[in-house]
């Protein structure tokens, strides 16, 4: 049936409507202009399901009628008047209705994993761009780490990836060779959980062939939500002693060779929107007090440690006139080996990929939640290409999706920033001296 307040059936719906809502289903897949393509799909899941109740309801109206369906009784007499004058609905529209909805909340559905999900098309640097570049990449062994070194070798880039154990760097190694076609591609082994390991990295560094220089340090290693509090080989808690001072102390040993860069190097610490679930709170008194400890809590708290550093970081590059910049970057919620503890409450990765292909359930809807590889790497590849506009450029920057992303307000906290720098200093003893440093 359909409902009218006036006595009168109501007009079927004009075809301009249904014309807008497909118009709305264009928006969400054309390439250009991202806020347009957002409000498209979602308008269009919003019309289809409306779509869907109006269909599903159409015949259950009448039955509502005078049974306290709807809260005023002017309406119901008014509504029910309207029915005797249409003389009731065949229910021949509903088909029609269930199509539409189907379809426009497909389109949605579509929209969301393309563009909110997904991210931009795959970016790949042109084939020698990169030539003469010395990257360094860490925890390259698998996920975006891996598919990075391969974009990045396939543009003529010198790449040195590092694992934390032989095996699964030498495997990587080979499949990155094969993968990019390039022969230019080194494993060198570093465990970020282990300072002593970190401090002697640059030094087997340089003993190699490529070792004199380093323009871009790709800080991409990192776990994630161990549900248990767990501790380094140096007593810190696993999230911030890796994600955070271990890079902390690698950059303390590089930064001799970033200087001698050719032209401005980059440091690329490797964050996560995460970072804005941390406060201010998370970031002063004692860092990885076991009481405090949360699996999700721990991890926001290094991913704003990552932020606060590349900001700090840059601002120093500038005071010491160092060719430097230090970006962050978001990479998207991807499909890795990263989320193994939520899997398995395990670090074993094969275990965690064995049990999702079990339950094709989750397989399913990990998929559809978030984005592969070669989308989730885009954001880190066009900053170690330089691809914002040069090495020179974007200093400070958090970027997400190839763009400047949304970032937690503490991030830019210079005083938090410089307690953080002092902090880590005397946890790693490490100096970081940006304006002393030398090879």
């Amino acid at each position: 049936m359909r409902i009218c307040l006036h006595g009168r059936p109501r007009p079927k719906q004009p075809r301009l409507l249904h014309f807008c809502f497909c118009l709305l289903g264009l928006v969400a897949i054309c390439p250009e202009r991202q806020w347009l393509r957002s409000s498209g799909f979602l308008v269009a899941g919003a019309a289809g399901c409306a779509r869907l109740e109006l269909a599903t309801g159409a015949r259950a109206a009448p039955e509502s009628v005078g049974r306290g369906a709807w809260p005023h009784k002017s309406i119901q007499r008014r509504a029910a008047e309207g029915s005797a004058a249409a003389g009731g609905d065949d229910g021949s529209d509903i088909p029609r209705r269930l199509t539409l909805g189907v379809g426009l909340s497909l389109l949605a559905a579509v929209g969301a994993k393309r563009f909110l999900i997904d991210g931009p098309p795959e970016f790949d640097p042109a084939p020698g761009s990169l030539q003469g570049r010395t990257v360094l990449i860490t925890g390259a062994n698998t996920g975006l780490g891996k598919e990075s070194a391969i974009r990045l070798a396939r543009a003529g880039a010198t790449v040195v990836i590092t694992a934390r154990t032989d095996e699964k760097g030498l495997q990587a190694l080979e499949a990155i060779k094969a993968a990019s076609s390039a022969s230019d591609v080194h494993f060198l082994q570093l465990d970020l959980a282990d300072l002593a390991n970190v401090r002697s990295f640059r030094q087997r560094f340089q003993s190699q062939s490529y070792g004199e220089k380093l323009d871009v340090l790709l800080n991409n290693a990192g776990v994630m939500a161990i549900p248990e509090r767990r501790q380094t080989k140096d007593g810190f808690e696993q999230q911030f002693g890796v994600n955070h001072l271990g890079h902390f102390t690698l950059v303390a040993q590089m930064l001799p060779l970033l200087k001698k860069a050719t032209g401005f190097a980059r440091v690329i610490n490797v964050s996560s929107t995460a970072h804005l679930g941390a406060t201010k709170e998370n970031m002063e008194g004692d860092l990885m007090a076991p009481e405090r400890y949360t699996q999700w809590g721990a991890y926001c708290q290094s991913k704003l440690a990552n932020v606060l550093f590349a900001k700090e970081l840059d601002r120093r590059f500038k005071q010491a006139g160092v060719k430097a910049t230090a970006v962050a970057c978001h990479p998207g919620g991807v499909d890795t080996d990263l989320a193994r503890w939520l899997v398995v409450n395990s670090e074993d990765a094969a275990a965690a990929k064995k049990a999702r292909k079990e339950n094709a359930a989750f397989e399913a809807i990990g998929t559809f939640l978030t984005r592969d590889v070669q989308h989730g790497a885009n954001t880190q590849v066009y900053l170690a290409a330089g691809a914002d506009g040069g090495y020179d450029r974007s200093g400070g920057g958090y970027f997400d999706n190839m763009a400047p992303g949304l970032l937690n307000p503490v991030a830019d906290d210079e005083a938090l920033a410089k307690q953080l720098w002092t902090e880590s200093e005397r946890l790693t003893g490490t100096k970081l001296d940006v304006s002393s440093a030398a090879a």
